[in-house]
Parts: structure tokens; C-alpha cells; sequence
């Protein structure tokens, strides 16, 4: 298809689509005299009179209608951002995301997220995965569409975006038979603990800044992940440091209880992530920004009893 271009394309395509050389004007950016003159150069190129004029306005010849698929194709791919042109309509798609949590984000940003897309998404689906070692190869393939948490580190080829800043605080059961209305830093060091383990993440770091300010926790249990902490800690006397959303969401169900740190403590940013490969896909750009608008800057967990906060 020599000496044509994405102009005559487009042409052939509005006038299609809007059975009128007029109706296409708006659209392709160019005169009505000018795609009167590139049209019939087209018809000449392809020994066709492409639209015949009936009733209903210019509709395209069957040689026309032949060439079509292949004119959509081409039209996309010499498009800059191409991919982009359908927009996205969250009212209407019934697509499926799939976007890594840390478990942190899982039990307390996870809701509040199903809960906004059910008003304004009602038929997209939402696949929740656990962030881990392999998070990062599936945002860069696509199998994952973003993942949301604090992660150490991404390679190169990655956006993030910062939603929050996250604390820490401490746990114990309702009625532990050592700790009451405060959590001292003797308590810290005389007390046992479960501790999470998760070398990805930035929890990793925290027994070392502990011990910078001159805390070694005793380690009797080691867990895999935040989800059933709740419970382990519940029916033990043992302690944990969660995040302090987590600490304060737990302690609202009653069988634990939340204590601010008594010893300063690290605190992290919880951010989104996604490979530059889908930073213009519409869907994902949409999906972003409902996280962003849902919880950039959301407030800081706030005990919900004050006598578990030190003065």
C-alpha cells in the first residue's frame, strides 16, 4: 500500500463510520476539500470506488468492507498509544484484575477497595494474590495487573506511587496476666514473641532498628504471614509487632488488645507498583487511581481505648 498513510486510513475509516466525507471532518483533522482530494486518490489506488452514495448516506463497496480489518489493525498500530484509543468504562466492563497484597493490605485495604467497586464497578472482578518473590515477573508479564504494599525493592522497568505512611504497634491478648492499661520497654524485653517472616518486605528491618535503640525481642514463634496471627496471639501470652492498622483493626474484635510502641520504632511507606509496559493501559490506569483516591494519605490507625496508648 504504497505512497498512503495513517491519514487515508482514518479516512477511509470515519467515512465508514459516519457514511458522510462531512462527518468525518471533526475526527481526521483535515478539511472537507482535502479528504475529498485523498479519496480519490484512494479510489484510484485501489481501482474501487470505495462508498457509493444511497439512501442512508456513503456506505462503503464490498472491496471496502474487505479492507476494513486490515485498516483497523494498521490504524492501531501507527497510532501512538494505539492500545490506548478504546476507552475504559468501569460501569460497564466485566474484566478481571489481578493485584498482589501484602497480607497487611489484604485485611484492612482490601475490603474498603470491594466496597467502593461494588458502587461504581459493579461487574469487574477482583483477583487478590499474595506479594512475594515472584510479584515483580508477573507485573512485568501481565499476569498481575498491580501489586500494592511495601516492598523493599523492584528492578528497573517499575512506577510505584506512594498511598501512605504506615507505623508499627504491639499486640497482646485481652487479659495477658503481665500486661494491663500500657506496654513499657522493660515489658518489650522480658516479654515473648511471634514474629513474622517475610525477607521482601521491610518488616525484615524492624528487629534490626529495635536493637538500634537497644531492643532484642525473644523469638519464641515464627509465621509465615500476618493472617491468623490474630488468633495465635489471642489463646498465647505471647506479643507481636503488626502494623499498626492491622494492631488496631484486631483489637476492635475484643480478644486482643493494642499498645503503642513504647521505644521508637521504624515507620514505612505502603505504595502501588506497576511495570511500565501497561502505564498507559486504561484499565490500568482507572485501577490506579481508585487505589490512590481510596487511600492516599488515609488517616493513622487511632486506639479506640486511649489507656492502650502511652501518655
Amino acid at each position: 500500500m504504497a505512497n498512503l498513510d495513517l491519514y487515508d486510513f482514518l479516512i477511509l475509516k470515519e467515512i465508514s463510520r459516519t457514511r458522510s466525507v462531512t462527518g468525518a471532518v471533526e475526527h481526521v483533522g483535515l478539511s472537507q476539500p482535502s479528504i475529498s482530494m485523498r479519496l480519490s486518490h484512494l479510489r484510484r489506488h485501489f481501482d474501487d470506488p470505495l462508498f457509493v452514495k444511497t439512501s442512508e448516506g456513503m456506505l462503503a463497496t464490498p472491496r471496502l468492507q474487505e479492507l476494513m480489518p486490515e485498516l483497523e489493525r494498521a490504524i492501531k498500530l501507527l497510532t501512538p498509544n494505539g492500545s490506548d484509543s478504546a476507552p475504559f468504562d468501569p460501569a460497564t466492563s466485566d474484566r478481571t484484575f489481578r493485584i498482589c497484597f501484602s497480607h497487611v493490605a489484604q485485611m484492612v485495604l482490601f475490603p474498603q477497595l470491594l466496597s467502593v467497586l461494588e458502587d461504581e464497578a459493579p461487574n469487574i472482578k477482583i483477583h487478590s494474590m499474595d506479594l512475594d518473590s515472584q510479584t515483580a515477573k508477573l507485573l512485568e508479564t501481565g499476569d498481575v495487573d498491580l501489586a500494592v504494599g511495601f516492598v523493599l525493592e523492584f528492578n528497573r522497568g517499575f512506577y510505584q506511587q506512594r498511598l501512605f505512611t504506615e507505623r508499627y504497634a504491639c499486640i497482646a491478648r485481652s487479659g495477658h496476666p503481665r500486661i494491663h492499661e500500657r506496654l513499657t520497654a522493660e515489658q518489650l524485653l522480658d516479654e515473648e514473641f511471634a514474629s513474622l517472616v517475610a525477607p521482601i518486605t521491610g518488616y525484615s528491618s524492624l528487629d534490626k532498628a529495635l536493637e538500634e535503640n537497644g531492643v532484642q525481642r525473644k523469638i519464641k514463634v515464627q509465621v509465615p504471614s500476618f493472617l491468623g496471627l490474630g488468633q495465635a496471639i489471642a489463646t498465647t501470652d505471647l506479643l507481636a509487632i503488626v502494623p499498626a492498622r492491622l494492631a488496631y483493626t484486631l483489637a476492635a474484635e475484643g480478644s486482643v488488645q493494642a499498645f503503642e510502641m513504647p521505644v521508637p520504632s521504624p515507620s514505612y511507606e505502603v505504595r502501588q507498583f506497576w511495570h511500565e509496559r501497561f502505564h498507559r493501559e486504561p484499565g490500568n490506569t482507572w485501577l490506579r487511581q481508585i487505589m490512590f483516591r481510596c487511600f492516599v494519605d488515609m488517616p493513622g490507625a487511632v486506639p479506640s481505648d486511649v489507656s492502650h496508648s502511652n501518655p
